[in-house]
C-alpha cells in the first residue's frame, strides 16, 4: 500500500512537470524564424518522449520507459543548442542525415546535429557538466540496449534477500518498481526543465542536482564509498549485473552437485 502511494504522488508531479513542460513548447511559433521552428520540433519530441516514458512506465512496462527518457534528453539538449543560432537550425533543417555517404555536407551532419558526443558537449558549460550528462545518458543507453542490465533486476524473494529476477514477456505489476523507475524519469524530466530555465530565463520552480543517489534509480547497482557513499560507475553497471548472473549460474550448479 505504501509503494503504491508513492508511485501515485511520484506519477502525479511527473504529470504536473510535464503540463509545464507541454505549456513552454506551445509558445514557440514554428515556421517564423528557423530557430523556432527547430525548437518547437525538437522541445515537441522531447516532452512527448519524456510523456511516453511515464505511460510505459505506469503500465508495468519499467525498463523500456528508459529508452524513451533518454530520447528526451538528447532531444531537448539539441533544441537548446540551436536556440542560440539561425545557421545552426538551418543546417540541422537542411543537412541529409546519410549514414553511409562521404560528401562534406553529410559528414559534416554526421559529426555535428548527428553525434550524440558533440551534443553533449555543445550543450555543456564545462568538463564536469559534461562528465555528468555522459554518465546520465551512458546509463540510460545501458538500460535501454541489448544487455544484461535491461533484463533483469535484483530483489528479495523467499529464496534469498538479493536475488535475480527476470523481467517478464509482459507487463510487470510491482508498485514498488512503478515508484522506483518514475522517480528515475523525473530526475531526468527535471535536467532537462532546469536546463531550460537557466537558458530560456523561463521559472518553472524546479530544483536539480547531480547525486548517485538518484542515478541508481537508473542504474540498479552502485558501489560503497567511503568518502561519497553510493557511487553509480556507468561504465561497470553491465558488468555488474552479468557477474551476478554468472553467480546465479554457479550457485545453482554448486546447488545441483550438492543434492
Amino acid at each position: 500500500m505504501m509503494h503504491e502511494q508513492k508511485a501515485l504522488e511520484m506519477a502525479t508531479e511527473v504529470k504536473t512537470l510535464l503540463d509545464l513542460y507541454a505549456s513552454f513548447v506551445s509558445e514557440f511559433k514554428p515556421f517564423t524564424t528557423y530557430s523556432e521552428t527547430a525548437q518547437y520540433m525538437l522541445f515537441t519530441r522531447s516532452c512527448n518522449a519524456f510523456r511516453s516514458a511515464s505511460i510505459l512506465c505506469r503500465e508495468g512496462l519499467f525498463i523500456d520507459s528508459y529508452n524513451s527518457a533518454r530520447v528526451g534528453l538528447e532531444s531537448g539538449w539539441l533544441a537548446l543548442i540551436l536556440r542560440k543560432s539561425e545557421q545552426r537550425a538551418l543546417e540541422w533543417l537542411t543537412l541529409v542525415p546519410d549514414d553511409t555517404s562521404d560528401t562534406d555536407i553529410e559528414k559534416k551532419y554526421r559529426s555535428t546535429y548527428g553525434s550524440l558526443s558533440w551534443i553533449r558537449r555543445e550543450i555543456s558549460i564545462n568538463e564536469e557538466n559534461l562528465k555528468q550528462r555522459t554518465n546520465i545518458y551512458q546509463l540510460l543507453s545501458t538500460k535501454s540496449h541489448a544487455n544484461a542490465a535491461s533484463t533483469f533486476f535484483v530483489a528479495d524473494s523467499i529464496h534469498e534477500p538479493n536475488d535475480l529476477c527476470l523481467y517478464p514477456p509482459q507487463q510487470l505489476d510491482s508498485a514498488g518498481h512503478r515508484h522506483k523507475f518514475l522517480k528515475g524519469i523525473l530526475y531526468c524530466l527535471k535536467y532537462i526543465i532546469w536546463d531550460i530555465q537557466l537558458q530560456c530565463d523561463k521559472r518553472f520552480g524546479v530544483n536539480w542536482s547531480y547525486d548517485s543517489s538518484n542515478l541508481f534509480n537508473v542504474a540498479g547497482v552502485a558501489y560503497a564509498d567511503k568518502e561519497e557513499g553510493l557511487v553509480v560507475v556507468p561504465e561497470k553497471v553491465n558488468a555488474a549485473f552479468q557477474s551476478m548472473i554468472l553467480r546465479k549460474f554457479v550457485d545453482i550448479q554448486a546447488k545441483a552437485r550438492n543434492a
